[in-house]
């Protein structure tokens, strides 16, 4: 259990290396702009335990794939191939995300949000490592 929690919080944290959002060219833009008078940022947005969950299964799915291209990529037998390979982990994580109910910037939201909110995280990890 401790090997697995250690992987997951590596993953989240791999996550959040690359700026808190996983895919965003593919948000729809978003990213970086100030928020219009009157909406909440990620950061100061109640987060239901509907969304957290939600998330948590997004991001088991998200996981799954990337460790199933991961092992995929070693076999790449030049450069192009592993572009092609990356960009076909990249549309299946999306859709794992948009399967899970979620959409991708909703998905990017909420990422960036336990960033900033240590506790939320700790919930996260621990939901996530069950369904592992």
């Amino acid at each position: 259990m401790t090997i697995r929690k250690t992987a997951l919080t590596i993953a989240l944290a791999a996550l959040f290396a690359a700026g808190g959002s996983a895919f965003a060219q593919s948000s729809g833009g978003g990213a970086g702009q100030a928020p219009m008078p009157g909406e909440t940022t990620p950061q100061t947005a109640a987060l239901t335990d509907e969304t957290v969950d939600t998330f948590v299964d997004a991001f088991v799915a998200v996981q799954e794939i990337r460790e199933d291209f991961t092992e995929r990529l070693q076999s790449a037998s030049d450069e192009s191939e592993a572009q092609a390979m990356q960009q076909e982990a990249q549309e299946k994580m999306m859709q794992a995300v948009e399967a899970s109910g979620m959409s991708v910037q909703e998905y990017n939201e909420v990422a960036i949000a336990l960033q900033s909110d240590p506790e939320l995280m700790q919930q996260v990890q621990e939901k996530a490592a069950d369904r592992m």
